[in-house]
């Protein structure tokens, strides 16, 4: 039955106009006065169950015009992208108020935490004589009603994630973007009730990952038990666990704190959360590795291919994603997609403008394991050096028919770790099908001198398909999915959970380190022995690690914050200004290319920390909604 339910909501999602329930509703005008009626019709109440699953996030949406909450604006607008087209692309320039912040998820999860309750409440199962697909049996909808409460939790865990403190519907048909009468549930209120609501969804859902790649976009156990263990990774930070000292004062008119003092204990319920999907994840989820029989060996000792795990890991489904959708918004190379706006100005249909920030480039490891600049766990690498050039040639990794060939780059570029060479494009690199050379520099090939191209003089490379191409014997498109959350992501958070319970956990380092040799790095206590067991450089060591492993797949904005190190200066610092190669530096000259200068502004002030709720809401609440701080 569970194939069947699949099936049929796979296909009403498609055939779905619009993503708002109201519009459901429209449709379903012609004749039916009210939802009772909608529920006595199967195919009627499969499209309104199915919408329930229209807001799942899509982080291929990064660099288009209409971005909402629901995809990757998060990437362009902290320290990772400097984008040069789309609604994200000069949001960091000033400052915002309550009334002209964008990105809002609110409004859309309240509506469709109430289509779910509605759902919940009033579907039933309908039997009307005639064919299987006439009827609606009773464990079809068990299956259904199941799938329904875990996205009625998993859009609280959404506005969670933004707002901090929100309005827990549990059951109720009220919206409360309507009502003027509701206040917002503390922290600690918000906690308990996902937390229960996920683990009775990992005992209800789907209990072993999906094979089929076309019903992969359904919630699994393994799903549930993912977003608890980040939840309680929220909670446990310091940003909602007493951290954030502006938030305490914040009461409800009848005198609830909704944000809590310290609790130290949170770790360890992050910990434990953090575990439980561990254990569950043995044997079903694993690191995507790619191997290649070493031939200088005569014991054909497999070696992991580092470039081509890297690369495919986000070109199909593979045992390390948890949950993705099925979104194919890449959209190839023409109108206003993701691939036109990574393609560099050079080829056909390109405009090369989703930038790179020297931020990002420089928190790459060299090919030593050690990074450009001395950390206070490592040390600088021998390795790196900014000026001047050497030769670089690129694995043929996506099996083309055309070779690369050796050409010159800058050396700062050179002796990099493989995570660099799959997020980054820089200048002087060969252009995948056609091999074309890239010119980033005032007046080259794919420079600023007129219309869209890159600021910061690198593009992002990462998600991108190396047969995408107008030009033989490229592809116009090509699917791959938009990945929610991957292993690597909750190892990285059972390593930082586990050293803030206990630093001298083994846990820590191991599981770090799954991270780093999947990557093609050695361990980093062979590089500092030091570092074992002190919490202060294991901490430093595993947030570096989230902002390579996780680049640009919208958790850098997230966690910057929930450690509250986005105002200081640091590797966390998101105010000043993104940096970049001056790409506006002396005609042709690759020299002057070669400086770092301050390219795009970043506005970050106190108040950043937690979004605002919308503006509009707190106007109609009479003072019963209350805002977060300095908004």
């Amino acid at each position: 039955m569970k194939k069947k339910l699949f099936i049929t909501v796979s296909a009403l999602l498609l055939s779905l106009s619009s993503c708002d329930y109201l519009d459901v509703s429209n449709q379903l005008a012609g004749g039916l006065q009210n939802t009772d009626e909608v529920f006595e019709n199967v195919n009627y109440t499969k499209r309104w169950y199915a919408n329930i699953f229209s807001k799942i996030p899509d982080y291929s949406g990064i660099n288009h015009s209409g971005i909402s909450g629901f995809q990757n604006p998060w990437t362009s607008i902290c320290d990772e992208l400097v984008t040069g087209y789309g609604d994200a692309a000069n949001y960091n320039s000033s400052d915002k108020n309550a009334s002209t912040v964008s990105f809002h998820r609110y409004g859309m999860c309240y509506k469709l935490i109430r289509q779910a309750n509605i759902f919940l409440e009033k579907a039933h199962p309908i039997v009307t004589g005639g064919t299987q697909g006439d009827n609606l049996q009773e464990d079809e909808l068990k299956d259904m009603k199941a799938n329904a409460r875990f996205m009625r939790a998993f859009y609280h865990y959404l506005l969670f994630e933004q707002y901090g403190a929100i309005i827990l519907v549990k059951d109720k048909l009220f919206d409360p973007t309507e009502s003027q009468d509701y206040c917002r549930n503390s922290i600690d209120e918000v906690l308990e009730y996902l937390d229960a609501e996920f683990l009775s969804s990992a005992n209800e859902l789907r209990q072993e990952p999906i094979e089929e790649d076309e019903y992969k976009g359904w919630p699994t156990k393994g799903v549930a038990l993912a977003v608890r263990a980040k939840m309680w990774m929220y909670a446990a930070s310091p940003l909602l666990n007493g951290g954030y000292a502006e938030a305490l004062s914040l009461k409800n008119p009848d005198g609830k704190q909704l944000y809590p003092e310290n609790d130290p204990k949170k770790w360890e319920k992050a910990l434990s959360a953090c575990k439980d999907f561990i254990d569950y994840a043995k044997g079903r989820y694993e690191l995507h590795k790619v191997y290649q029989t070493n031939t200088d060996s005569h014991s054909d000792v497999q070696m992991i291919d580092y470039e081509k795990t890297l690369y495919t890991l986000f070109q199909e489904y593979n045992k390390e994603i948890i949950w993705a959708t099925a979104n194919n918004s890449w959209g190839g190379l023409d109108g206003d997609s993701f691939d036109r706006r990574i393609v560099p100005k050079s080829e056909k249909n390109g405009l090369g403008s989703t930038g790179v920030t020297q931020e990002l480039v420089d928190a790459f490891y060299m090919s030593d394991g050690l990074p450009v600049q001395a950390t206070a766990y490592l040390p600088k690498s021998p390795l790196y050096k900014e000026n001047g050039t050497g030769k670089y040639k690129d694995n043929n990794i996506d099996g083309l028919s055309k070779k690369y060939t050796e050409v010159e780059v800058l050396n700062r570029n050179l002796n990099r770790e493989p995570r660099f060479y799959n997020t980054v494009f820089f200048e002087g690199r060969q252009w995948p099908v056609s091999c074309n050379t890239t010119h980033f520099y005032f007046g080259g090939n794919a420079g600023v001198q007129s219309g869209q191209a890159t600021k910061t003089g690198y593009m992002l490379f990462k998600r991108f398909n190396r047969s995408v191409s107008k030009t033989n014997p490229g592809v116009a498109s090509k699917f791959r999915p938009s990945i929610i959350f991957r292993l690597a992501d909750l190892y990285l958070l059972y390593a930082e959970a586990a050293n803030e319970v206990n630093s001298k956990d083994p846990i820590v380092l191991e599981y770090l380190n799954k991270v780093r040799t999947r990557a093609g790095i050695p361990d980093i206590e062979k590089l500092n022995p030091a570092i074992i067991g002190n919490k202060e450089l294991q901490r430093a060591a595993i947030q570096r690690e989230r902002q390579i492993e996780l680049a640009t797949e919208g958790q850098r904005y997230f966690d910057v914050r929930r450690w509250m190190i986005a105002d200081k200066n640091g590797e966390g610092r998101q105010f000043g200004f993104a940096h970049g190669m001056n790409t506006k530096g002396q005609d042709g000259s690759l020299e002057d290319f070669n400086r770092v200068v301050e390219v795009s502004p970043i506005v970050f002030n106190r108040k950043m920390y937690l979004y605002p709720i919308p503006d509009s809401e707190i106007r109609k609440s009479k003072g019963n909604l209350i805002q977060n701080p300095g908004w």
